[in-house]
């Protein structure tokens, strides 16, 4: 369910999006991770966000597809959520985002296997971007 009207007018962010290197706990290598998730908390469950994600070697693109429920459903609140990693991303990429509701958001990412920088934000969004996990959890709170 996408968020009403008003609180897209008061320019408050519908998602909040992670990028940051990450050691695999299956294959134990390094990757990046990629978690996407809604601002708004869900009563009932947390819904899974279906994205198409493509990669090419200078975009990622993350389009949201909508809302899944959870494959258990034991009952639980939080955000929807879409979290994937990505092996060998090196190099500055433009990053795309489409909402559910159609409107984009760009910006370019410096990634290597260390960090992940924001070189270009964008000047208005719907997302906030977090590079790290101290970023990531400030911004939950």
């Amino acid at each position: 369910m996408p968020r009403s009207h008003t609180a897209r007018t008061q320019g408050e962010p519908e998602y909040r999006l992670l990028i940051m290197p990450h050691v695999s706990e299956r294959t134990q290598r390094t990757t990046t991770l990629i978690i996407l998730e809604t601002t708004k908390t869900f009563a009932t469950f947390r819904y899974e966000l279906s994205v198409k994600a493509e990669v090419t070697p200078t975009a990622l693109r993350f389009t949201v597809l909508g809302f899944r429920t959870p494959q258990l459903s034991l009952p639980s609140s939080g955000p929807a959520r879409f979290e994937q990693e990505f092996e060998n991303l090196d190099g500055t990429f433009d990053v795309f985002l489409q909402g559910i509701d159609g409107r984009t958001t760009t910006f370019s990412a410096a990634i290597t296997r260390k960090e992940v920088r924001v070189v270009k934000a964008p000047k208005k969004s719907f997302v906030r971007i977090a590079t790290t996990l101290s970023q990531w959890n400030s911004q939950s709170a």
